[in-house]
């Protein structure tokens, strides 16, 4: 069945996200009643886990259209923020527009559609597309007191309810965490359901930052050995993103440390031959690269042995989900550093390949380096947020 001559334009606001607005002229509100889409205000009608096509949908309980004009008739806003990573093709495109347009036609009240199609800062957890909302909320504030978010990715366990498996994520909740907004599951919201228990799952900054950790440990050695006229190697161990660089760039290399990093010379033989130039120049080194493999490790001790060097290994632990949440917070939030992020294959990779650090290998010691954000309030605000 084609859907009625649709309530809703289709704008070209940002690169990576769609975005439908109401053809009338809405009145800018304070209050925003935000809703995931698929398993939140719909399901299929198939049963399937996803859609097999754009006419596989029904509503999620029977009642939600009669409570999105209820929310509206209240002085809500009514905006549905989505994540559509797979809208990779005009065809699929097409017909999510057209799905959207099918379903808010059921409805009478003016509804503001986005979907985020690619993994940005406008992907869920991550805030901005409510971002975007506030810049184009008319000349009103948005009073994040009043407003909600409701969504079906709450980070619930096996059994939360009988028969019912855990939530596929965590991430609408953790969405309306960053955005400091009240969060209900669709159960809780439409349903008047008790809250059901959950976890956060993933890496939690703030309680991380809560932790107050050392910088290092053992502390009863120092960090950096000065006047004894002896340089070093040290060799940082440790999954990409979890903070070797930043560590080195601020606390040896201002010391006088050779920098030596396999992404900046490409090839570890480069990075041998860097290092032997250093150490024949009595010159201390750092080795920046993860080195998971004590073979990899190998290469470098004996190059320090056969220079007659003391060798420490700084072991920055086997935390994948800092990391992962560093992996997205630089790319993402700081996109003057233009780094990528990284695929999950280069954290599995790591992680199959990791032997941990010993001071058999013929390490002096082995310490093990705690990641403590270092920066200014405004990014450390930033930084404790959700990122995937």
């Amino acid at each position: 069945m084609s859907p009625k001559k649709s309530a809703l334009k289709w704008i070209n606001a940002l690169e990576s996200v769609l975005i439908a607005k109401p053809s009338v002229n809405e009145t800018a509100r304070s209050k925003i009643a935000a809703f995931d889409l698929d398993g939140t205000l719909i399901s299929t009608k198939s049963g399937r886990v996803f859609a097999k096509d754009e006419n596989d949908w029904r509503w999620w309980d029977p009642n939600v259209p009669k409570r999105i004009d209820e929310l509206y008739n209240e002085g809500y806003r009514i905006v549905i923020f989505s994540n559509q990573n797979g809208l990779n093709s005009d065809k699929k495109t097409k017909g999510f527009q057209f799905k959207i347009e099918s379903i808010l036609n059921q409805v009478s009240s003016p509804v503001l559609v986005m979907a985020a199609i690619q993994k940005d800062k406008y992907r869920k957890p991550m805030t901005g597309m409510w971002e975007w909302l506030e810049q184009n909320n008319g000349d009103v504030s948005i009073d994040k007191n009043q407003s909600f978010y409701v969504g079906d990715a709450a980070g619930r366990d096996d059994g939360w309810k009988p028969k019912y498996k855990k939530d596929h994520s965590c991430s609408d909740r953790k969405f309306a965490d960053n955005v400091n907004i009240a969060f209900y599951t669709p159960e809780e919201f439409f349903l008047k359901e008790p809250k059901a228990k959950f976890q956060w799952r993933g890496f939690n900054a703030k309680q991380h930052m809560a932790a107050a950790l050392p910088l290092y440990m053992p502390d009863s050695t120092p960090l950096v050995k000065e006047n004894d006229g002896k340089n070093e190697m040290i060799i940082c161990v440790g999954y990409p993103a979890s903070g070797k660089s930043s560590f080195a760039k601020k606390h040896l290399i201002p010391k006088g440390y050779v920098y030596i990093n396999q992404d900046m010379l490409k090839t570890r033989n480069k990075c041998i031959v860097a290092c032997q130039a250093a150490l024949s120049e009595k010159k201390s080194v750092v080795i920046d690269n993860t080195n998971p493999e004590r073979a990899t490790r190998a290469l470098y001790i004996k190059l320090a042995q056969n220079a007659n060097v003391p060798i420490r290994c700084f072991y920055f632990g086997d935390d994948e989900e800092l990391s992962q949440h560093n992996n997205y917070y630089r790319a993402i939030h700081k996109p003057e550093e233009k780094r990528d992020v990284l695929s999950s294959i280069a954290f599995r990779t790591f992680k199959s390949k990791l032997q941990e650090p010993s001071v058999s290998e013929g390490f002096e010691e082995v310490k093990k380096i705690n990641f403590v954000f270092d920066g200014p309030d405004s990014q450390r605000e930033a930084w404790q947020k959700w990122w995937h």
